[in-house]
């Protein structure tokens, strides 16, 4: 592999690796170490997080090239072992002229509205913002094409929810992928919502949603745009609907910003960086 300084080569992929398969011993180890790397993601170490993600797909038969990739990871970490994530409880900063907030949903959802559950307590304290980066990278395997979805969730400016994994489907255009990807995070959001208002906090307006695919963004926040791939149809809907139910809205970041680009794909350790300013060197 070239020399680096992130967590693995920008060029590095898994799926072409030929080396010889682990023995049993090595794939022991193997998935001991995702194990480790897991629970490192889990108590923030949000760097690594599309590696582990990555990795962790050759779980079942790795190969020695893959294990050597791990032994990268944990090099990174050996290197980098102190990050603080910050946790800012201010809100975040948001331009409304980027939402088209005037659209008039009624004649393709009726009066649709947010559904919670029954029995949910009464707000109570400070509201808080939800802001929501989605991102996919088309056709990441070069083996299988599967994409990959990335998803950065902030409570006003406080990190709260990451999501990067390899999508389920193989997506024929860059417009599927993100609109997987777009679904995913409606979901993310639907779940995170219902959390919070089972604890009692409230929530001020919908969730801020920034996605870096102009076609998507559009046919998601006007509720004239049309759908040219049916096969696209139920992840359409059910993102549409749901901004229609003021759940969530959405707008364009441009892909240099879009903070969920860390989740889809190995970035040079600048850009990096840059895109994961709320994790600091201690």
């Amino acid at each position: 592999m070239m020399s680096h300084t992130g967590p693995l080569p920008v060029n590095y992929a898994p799926e072409l690796d030929d080396t010889q398969e682990c023995s049993e011993k090595h794939a022991s180890r193997y998935r001991q170490i995702i194990g480790i790397l897991r629970w490192a993601v889990e108590l923030g170490r949000l760097d690594i997080h599309f590696e582990v993600a990555m990795m962790s797909q050759y779980q079942a038969s790795p190969r020695e090239g893959h294990l050597e990739a791990l032994y990268l990871i944990v090099h990174y970490l050996k290197k980098n072992p102190f990050k603080r994530m910050i946790f800012d409880p201010r809100t975040q900063e948001v331009d409304e002229t980027a939402f088209n907030d005037t659209a008039d949903w009624t004649e393709f959802y009726g009066n649709v509205t947010e559904e919670d559950p029954p029995g949910m307590p009464t707000p109570l304290g400070n509201p808080v913002t939800i802001t929501c980066f989605v991102d996919a990278n088309h056709a990441t395997n070069k083996v299988t094409r599967r994409s990959h979805t990335g998803v950065m969730i902030f409570l006003n400016t406080a990190p709260a929810l990451s999501f990067s994994k390899r999508q389920n489907t193989v997506e024929s255009a860059t417009y599927g992928s993100e609109l997987v990807a777009m679904r995913i995070a409606r979901d993310l959001i639907s779940a995170l919502r219902i959390k919070l208002k089972s604890f009692g906090i409230p929530i001020l307006g919908p969730a801020n949603v920034y996605g870096d695919n102009a076609a998507v963004v559009k046919n998601t926040s006007i509720p004239e745009s049309t759908l040219n791939k049916k096969h696209n149809s139920i992840n359409y809907h059910i993102v549409r609907e749901s901004v229609a139910a003021r759940m969530m809205r959405i707008a364009k970041e441009d892909s240099e910003t879009n903070i969920a680009d860390a989740f889809t794909k190995l970035l040079h350790t600048v850009r990096k960086r840059k895109l994961l300013g709320f994790l600091k060197d201690q």
